[in-house]
């Protein structure tokens, strides 16, 4: 490894203090930016073994959120813990309460702990507060301020992040807090190649880019140093010796901006270039920043949010993910989560658009004006093609995350996705878009009942859950674990605080047995379920609703066929494309089924739509099956099916009490 000098910056500030000694007066000072270390006044405290420094660790990157032990356990063992590893957990928290004392105070919040600091200081809130400021300073216009206030952001780095702390999920932290510090050190580079006057400047540009020789944005800043100071020739050579790594290395060549900085120099026009892609009197665009905010009470989805993050994270490619799934079970929640979490792999910026429109699905034309416009285009060309193109070269070499939500359709698509590495795009579509060959899709399904537990809890308070915490479980359970639904039954135990969760309970299950949806919060419940009902032809949506009549825990093939009356063929033909549209569900086996509130809704319109006498046929024809085929059915839901049948024939209430009882 280079030196520390090259690696970790320690320039003092024009005042000549030592960035790092700020804060020094405060009772409490803890760090995570270099070893995980904490001092109380000027004394060093010790923290205990590494699994109990990266539990501390773990808490201060939280920053006062609440972090479940779940997700505890997973951070410091991976996904195959130890025996005993949640009272190992307990333990440290035992042993780092006196350690920290009452400046930094760690609280049990039921599902895990928060770590509060109450008097003191944390080095990477005090990093991100003063590169806050530094841009600030730079949108207005006081390059040299925003580069000294950057400069002492940098020196509140002591080395790697989280040293001394071991495991998956502190390496992929330790990463996304190093591209922090390297994209607010290229920063500090163009302000001071913009302002002028920094002696040692260009050594220390050397230094960073042959610790990252990958960043080109390094290479750039080191081609204008050496320009500037009368170095042609070996602004020259940095250009090519850049072409030559990149092309042995990624097999490609210099991104736009390199190479034309590269031909402005070739040029030597006579007064020297500002940084490629920027004019020095122009004031920067600031990078987008559109994600909407991370929802708080977000639970569950681990192993959904590592399989996208990995899956970002193809820097040969500009990947797309997608995420589909039946409206209500939060792609969009999840899409905005992964992208928060990843955000820091896209320092030029994220951008966020709704595809869905009010009444229509948003054109691409108008999608791409937004986003050339908010990376700082602004005169856009009129058509569809020459605005696609011009989006494909502008954020060509830039590294931006693109989060579309409520695709349509490959044509909506196809003209917003960049073709150059670097770039990437997730993707929410209520089905598969199979016209956008090679996109890996992730079908989102229910939560797994703790989550849904936990989520109710997180929404509605956790000691009035699990004080009824067997009631509660029913409710979610009621509510198909769907996330949409579980927010709505905590606005009905929001609504009516003097009123048990059984009573809830109670009351949405009597609502599930209505003809005719009444309450306003069912409606939002049952929208996701019309919307999906909408995209199908009246075949389809027939064959979804009749489906559903059978009180039946499963339908195989031949039981839908009997059902809907189709061969079996055209019967699994048609489940299946019910499965693709995410109304129906399909077990291991094969089998299929309903979640709970999708049945309710579909039967449903069942009756009000096809008629009792149309669906008394479908359970006559599955009865005569289940009597009749070499299927074995279940007696539970041989007798539930023959509850629902009113008017039994003789000859086939003959057949049924002649069966087992």
């Amino acid at each position: 490894m280079p030196d520390g000098s090259a690696r970790w910056p320690r320039r003092p500030g024009r005042n000549g203090a030592d960035m790092r000694k700020i804060g020094c007066g405060r009772v409490m000072r803890l760090a995570i930016l270099g070893p995980v270390r904490a001092w109380r006044r000027d004394e060093e405290i010790d923290l205990g073994s590494p699994q109990q420094r990266g539990l501390l660790a773990l808490l201060l990157l939280h920053e006062g959120r609440p972090v479940e032990t779940e997700a505890i356990l997973e951070a410091l063992w991976g996904e195959h813990g130890p025996r005993g590893a949640r009272g190992t957990v307990r333990t440290y928290v035992y042993r780092l309460r006196p350690i920290l004392g009452d400046m930094a105070v760690i609280e049990s919040t039921g599902s895990g702990y928060r770590l509060t600091v109450r008097d003191g200081t944390l080095d990477l809130r005090r990093f991100r507060d003063l590169t806050a400021q530094a841009h600030r300073a730079r949108r207005a216009g006081a390059a040299a301020s925003a580069a000294e206030l950057l400069r002492q952001a940098l020196g509140t780095w002591q080395g790697p992040a989280l040293s001394g702390v071991r495991g998956p999920f502190f390496e992929l932290e330790r990463d996304r807090l190093e591209e922090l510090r390297l994209a607010a050190l290229e920063e500090v580079f163009d302000l001071e190649l913009e302002v002028g006057g920094q002696s040692d400047l260009t050594s220390e540009i050397r230094a960073a880019v042959k610790e990252h020789p990958l960043r080109e944005r390094l290479h750039e800043q080191l081609m204008l140093s050496l320009f500037r100071a009368g170095r042609r020739a070996e602004a020259l050579a940095v250009f090519r010796h850049t072409r030559r790594l990149l092309r042995d290395e990624l097999g490609v060549d210099p991104g736009p901006a390199l190479r034309s900085l590269h031909d402005r120099i070739l040029r030597e026009s006579e007064d020297a270039p500002a940084p490629a892609g920027r004019e020095l009197s122009s004031p920067p665009v600031p990078a987008p920043a559109q994600l909407p905010a991370d929802l708080t009470v977000f639970t569950g989805r681990h192993a959904e949010i590592s399989e996208l993050s990995l899956a970002l994270r193809d820097a040969a490619h500009a990947p797309v993910v997608g995420i589909t799934g039946l409206g209500g079970m939060g792609k969009t929640a999840l899409a905005v989560r992964v992208a928060h979490t990843q955000r820091h792999l896209f320092p030029d910026g994220q951008l966020f658009a709704d595809l869905s429109g009010v009444k229509d699905p948003v054109g691409p034309l108008e999608v791409l004006g937004q986003f050339l416009r908010a990376v700082g285009v602004t005169r856009l060309p009129a058509s569809l093609d020459e605005r696609a193109a011009l989006w494909r070269t502008t954020v060509s070499g830039r590294r931006l995350l693109i989060v579309l939500d409520a695709a349509s359709s490959g044509e909506q698509v196809r003209p917003l996705l960049p073709a150059s590495p670097g770039c990437a795009v997730i993707m929410t579509s209520p089905r598969r878009i199979i016209d956008l060959p090679g996109i890996p899709w992730l079908r989102l399904g229910v939560l797994q009942p703790q989550d849904a537990l936990r989520l109710l809890a997180a929404i509605s308070g956790t000691r009035r859950v699990f004080a009824e915490q067997e009631a509660a479980s029913r409710l979610v359970q009621a509510c198909s674990y769907q996330p949409l639904s579980v927010h709505v039954a905590a606005a009905r135990l929001d609504a009516r605080p003097s009123w048990t969760i059984d009573q809830i309970l109670a009351q949405l299950e009597d609502d599930l047995r209505q003809p005719v949806v009444m309450h306003e919060d069912c409606k939002i419940v049952d929208r996701p379920f019309r919307e999906a009902q909408a995209r199908m032809d009246t075949f389809h949506r027939d064959a979804f609703h009749l489906a559903a009549v059978p009180d039946c825990s499963r339908l195989d093939a031949a039981m839908a066929a009997a059902v809907l009356d189709l061969p079996v063929n055209e019967a699994t033909a048609v489940m299946e494309a019910l499965v693709d549209a995410h109304v129906v569900e399909i077990g291991e086996n094969g089998d299929y089924y309903f979640l709970g509130l999708v049945k309710a809704f579909a039967r449903r319109q069942a009756h009000n739509g096809l008629g009792h006498e149309h669906c008394q046929q479908a359970l006559h024809r599955l009865l005569r099956h289940c009597l009749t085929g070499t299927d074995t059915v279940g007696e539970e839901d041989l007798r539930a099916v023959l509850e629902q049948i009113t008017d039994l024939p003789d000859t086939l209430a003959e057949m049924v009490s002649l069966s087992p009882p």
